[in-house]
């Protein structure tokens, strides 16, 4: 008789421990998994060209790190890159972080935006437009995002 009474304490034990631990990994699980703001952004690709070698580049690489930062945009998750182009490196100072892949990449953006040439700073939005460089100018450009991202 003392068996079965154990078997039965030990049973009850296990119960109680199997539903507390079910809540504490539904209250994990809550925690680990991304709210609905976060399941309904939008990556959303910035290019910023830029060069160590280039004077307007400064604010632009500031913006850039505070877009980063801030994630302005409502909806959207902004993914930012800044890419060094070589061809400021003939001027005397070679930027140690340039790349010829970049300058490529961006005078196939100028081909295909129709531009007359390439130039720094510039920004290229999610590869279907180039921002023009100017900080007020910029929010209004995001908005033109082909995923309708909003600036806030």
């Amino acid at each position: 008789m003392m068996r079965f009474r154990f078997s039965v304490t030990g049973f009850v034990t296990i119960c109680f421990l199997m539903i507390g631990s079910l809540r504490y990994i539904r209250a994990a699980s809550r925690l680990s998994s991304p709210t609905s703001d976060e399941t309904r952004r939008t990556p959303v690709l910035v290019e910023l060209f830029t060069s160590e070698g280039c004077s307007s580049c400064p604010p632009a690489d500031a913006l850039l790190e505070q877009l980063d930062r801030s994630q302005p945009v409502t909806g959207a998750e902004l993914i930012v890159l800044s890419e060094h182009v070589d061809y400021w490196n003939d001027i005397g100072w070679k930027d140690p972080y340039s790349s010829h892949e970049y300058s490529e990449r961006q005078s196939s953006y100028a081909a295909q935006f129709g531009l007359g040439g390439v130039y720094t700073p510039q920004m290229v939005v999610d590869g279907h437009f180039a921002v023009k460089w100017q900080l007020q100018v910029l929010p209004l450009d995001l908005k033109r995002s082909p995923k309708g991202i909003q600036y806030k």
